[in-house]
Formats: C-alpha cells, structure tokens, sequence
C-alpha cells in the first residue's frame, strides 16, 4: 500500500509540474518563433535593400564604362590632332 501512495504521490508531482512549466515552455516556444519571424522579416527587406543597391551599382558601372570610352575617343582624336598639328 505505501509503494501505492508513493506512486500516486509521484504521479501528482509530475502533473503538478507539467501543469506548471507547460504554459511556460509554450510562451518560451511561441516568443522563439516570433523572433525567427522577425528576424526572418528583417533579413528579407535587408537582402532586398542589397540587391537594389547591387542594381544600381551595376547601372553606374554601365555608365561609366561608356563615358570613359567616349573620354577614350577625345582624347585620341586630341593626340591625333597634336601630332598633325606638330607634323607640320
């Protein structure tokens, strides 16, 4: 009969005690999951922001490659010049 009361006395405290820490361990769960949502979200709008700035790096790339080659042509068509004009 004692080992009867002992196990009913266990099985009590166990209740007890999943009673206890279960809201507990369900707040601690949903509070994670809501952290790796936001942080989810922030990687998100971060990596978007990135790729719109990688976009216009790439469209300023573009630019300057093609001045650059219209520099190029003037100030060959300036050497050009000098040297007929130095020629003579």
């Amino acid at each position: 009969m004692a080992n009867g009361n002992g196990s009913a006395l266990t099985a009590a405290t166990d209740h007890a005690l999943v009673k206890t820490f279960t809201p507990l361990v369900v707040a601690g769960l949903l509070g994670i999951v809501g952290w790796l949502f936001s942080t989810v979200l922030d990687l998100e709008e971060t990596v978007s922001q990135q790729a719109i700035h990688i976009e216009h790096l790439q469209e300023a790339e573009d630019t300057f490659s093609y001045q650059m080659k219209e520099l190029k042509e003037i100030v060959t068509g300036i050497r050009i010049h000098l040297g007929k004009v130095t020629a003579h």
